[in-house]
């Protein structure tokens, strides 16, 4: 190869220095742009691995938590089974104090006051489940439970509001995490473009030159370097040359480096976008990116279980929703397309596959670029089907209160018993407008009650859980008629109310008055009637008894035997007549009730009953000390006395009567029990036995005239308790009777 001219290589040298300067000012700017598009990805990734990752993972267990805590409250609340809702209890009090609750001030705050909330329905079920326990009225147990679901039901409204600002936050930040990200990737595309135009540029200068200037010196070398590998002579190349060549060689070293650090940043874009892609698919709600005419484009599996979908093929979102829901939903999607809004939130109704509807609390977001018409659209739904239904139960609810034909109040204790709310039945019962008693207090419709009179009252109700009285309502016209009213605690957002029911009680007191005073005519009947018949039937049997004495000896045994039937007939119509006057005398003549000793009634009795217990053998025992109770002293020495002399009578044949005494404690109350090892009784009988003159065995068998237990039963009744009877034939009795403890 002939060598250069050393005139003409100067100029080269000046021609491709200029190119390689310019060359390499290029692929630097190129470089330097591909470099900050690369730390731009770098942070971005590093942004969502740190902060964006966590916060929406923070925010989805803090959003599943939430869900559990509403479920285990609305057990709690609800459950029949004790055991079910105070698991439930425990559980939501548990999940109140969850870790992934307390990354936000105000979300643990609203959490803590739930739990509180949450407490005080335990504390009602309790209160429920004792009343339960103790036998007490169970229409009392069923209003605290009652209550405690009243109380409750708001809390679920503030837990679902929770989780939509939740939902509402992991939203935002997958979208400002995609803008972000589009941005970055549309910068490092314009970069690249840009690059790549220079360079083609540089490439067609570069050919020119190249094909003058380089092309045959290059052509030249290459045939020097096929000659030297094979063996031929190489004519001596330009120094010059050999380093032009060394340049373009760097140059073509650095731009490989270069597309390979492009390379690996793109793989790391994909993997972000893996990242997100996972935490899209993983995600508890319902989300779904469409395209600006609503197409769906990508759906998460939470949707296609919400829909009871297997796939979102040709599937438009507004064929998803209900047709009474599609005005609406239209109405803000063209103010999102105008730029009016960026975003709706709405309850609605979406159509599954099977036809179905579920409701869901939806938010749509717009991804638009600037202030350019939107280009696709986030959707989030959670399923609330759960919390409308209660919500419609909850209307029912009120919808059946409203028509309730007993009056039903509500008012405000902090306002002087201010009318708050009221049926339809309540305003009927004053016979005024809702308008109208809403501005009414207390002294304005109680006659008996001044100012200070109801601010009284109130803090009463405020103390007792449930108050109920007798006292008169004026109501139109101005008639003063008796009513009963019931007043019980609520509370709503912090604010304490007092409410219950109004029963016009007139009815009542005359149907009392008519039935006080037929029972003082009957006891009055009762005692002239023992009175006057016991001087016949003792002059009967005087009689009777001095014929046989005197005239006995005149007589044949059946003259004799027929004398003995008419005087025993005579003596036990005597015992009839008196047990009939004791049994009318048990509320009339019954003396105060008072502290007893129930083991001083219970040696008391079997004193009475000495020769008895001797004569037949029997055994009395008990544990000692029986306890004291508030009871009439000769009452219940009576009671105990006809339950023991019964287990002695009716004891099985050939057996000594085994009796023995015990005493429970339940609520207010103790349960006594007097167990013997008698004949027993069938258990069709067990009702039977507390009526008068209800006899199971004939007189011959067991003397007696049957109204024993009659009196017990209304001696029990009389100390506000209840008496019944355990037993089998053959098998022994349990008499069994409850007195208000002392």
């Amino acid at each position: 190869m002939p060598p250069i001219p050393p005139l003409r290589l100067p100029s080269l040298q000046r021609r491709l220095l200029a190119f390689a300067i310019a060359l390499a000012m290029v692929v630097l700017a190129a470089l330097g742009a591909l470099l900050l598009s690369g730390a731009a990805t770098h942070t971005a990734i590093q942004d969502s691995r740190t902060e964006t990752v966590p916060h929406i993972l923070e925010r989805q267990r803090a959003t599943a938590n939430l869900e559990r805590l509403i479920r285990f409250g609305w057990i709690a609340a609800t459950a029949e089974d004790p055991k079910d809702w105070r698991q439930a209890a425990v559980t939501a009090q548990a999940l109140a104090f969850h870790p992934s609750l307390a990354f936000d001030e105000e979300l643990r705050r609203q959490v803590v006051q739930v739990h509180a909330t949450l407490r005080q329905v335990v504390s009602l079920r309790e209160q429920a489940q004792d009343l339960r326990a103790s036998r007490q009225d169970a229409r009392r147990a069923a209003i605290v439970d009652d209550q405690a679901k009243s109380l409750w039901t708001p809390q679920e409204s503030v837990l679902a509001n929770l989780q939509g600002r939740l939902a509402d936050d992991a939203a935002a930040l997958i979208v400002t995490r995609m803008d972000r990200i589009a941005r970055i990737s549309d910068l490092t595309l314009r970069a690249a473009v840009a690059a790549a135009l220079i360079i083609l540029l540089i490439a067609g200068a570069t050919a020119w030159m190249v094909g003058r200037n380089l092309l045959r010196p290059v052509v030249g070398l290459a045939q020097a370097m096929r000659n030297t590998q094979a063996g031929q002579e190489t004519p001596p190349l330009p120094l010059a040359a050999t380093a032009e060549i060394a340049v373009l060689q760097d140059a073509v070293g650095q731009l490989h480096d270069a597309l390979h650090r492009a390379n690996l940043r793109e793989h790391a874009l994909r993997a972000s976008e893996q990242r997100l892609a996972s935490i899209f698919s993983a995600s508890e709600a319902a989300i779904v990116l469409t395209d600006s005419i609503g197409q769906v484009m990508q759906a998460n599996d939470s949707f296609l279980r919400l829909l009871g979908l297997k796939d979102t093929l040709d599937l438009k979102l507004d064929s998803l929703t209900h047709p009474d829901d599609r005005p609406r939903t239209a109405e803000l999607a063209q103010a999102m397309a105008r730029g009016e809004i960026d975003r709706y939130r709405m309850d609605k109704r979406l159509i599954r596959s099977d036809g179905s509807v579920v409701w869901v609390d939806a938010t749509i977001r717009a991804i638009r670029d600037g202030d350019a018409p939107p280009h696709q659209y986030v959707a989030v739904a959670i399923d609330i089907s759960d919390r409308v239904r209660v919500e419609k139960e909850l209307l029912f609810i009120r919808s059946l209160v409203d028509q309730s034909a007993d009056p039903i109040y509500c008012v405000d204790p902090l306002d002087g018993g201010r009318m708050v709310w009221a049926n339809a039945a309540t305003c009927q019962h004053f016979g005024i407008p809702e308008s109208q008693l809403l501005t009414m207090r207390i002294p304005d419709w109680d006659p008996r009650v001044d100012m200070q009179t109801a601010q009284n009252m109130m803090q009463t109700a405020l103390n007792n859980d449930t108050h109920v009285l007798e006292t008169v309502h004026r109501v139109a016209g101005g008639e003063i008629i008796p009513v009963e009213v019931s007043a019980s605690t609520l509370e709503h957002d912090g604010h304490p109310y007092v409410a219950g029911y109004i029963r016009d009680i007139r009815d009542r007191n005359r149907m009392l008055e008519a039935v006080r005073r037929s029972n003082d005519d009957l006891q009055q009947f009762a005692y002239v009637a023992s009175h006057d018949l016991q001087e016949p039937l003792r002059m009967v049997a005087s009689f009777l008894q001095l014929l046989e004495r005197r005239y006995g000896p005149m007589l044949d045994d059946d003259g004799r035997e027929y004398i003995h039937f008419a005087v025993d007939g005579a003596i036990r119509m005597k015992q009839l007549i008196e047990d009939l006057l004791a049994f009318s005398r048990i509320d009339s003549r019954g003396a105060p009730l008072a502290k007893v000793d129930l083991e001083q009634i219970t040696r008391e009795s079997c004193d009475n009953l000495a020769a008895a217990i001797q004569e037949s053998g029997a055994t009395i025992t008990w544990k000692s000390p029986l306890p004291r109770v508030m009871g009439d002293e000769g009452q219940l020495v009576r009671l105990m006395q006809n339950l023991l002399g019964n287990a002695i009578k009716y004891r099985s044949p050939g057996t000594a009567a085994e009796i023995t005494i015990s005493a429970l404690r339940r609520g207010e109350f103790w349960t006594v029990a007097v167990a013997d090892n008698g004949i027993g009784i069938a258990p069709e009988y067990h009702e039977r036995i507390f009526m008068i003159f209800q006899r199971l065995h004939g007189i011959g068998a067991y003397e007696g005239t049957g109204i024993g237990l009659a009196i017990c039963k209304r001696i029990v009744e009389r100390h506000g308790g209840e008496i019944w009877v355990e037993s089998q034939e053959n098998n022994g009795s349990v008499f069994k009777f409850t007195l208000k403890a002392a």
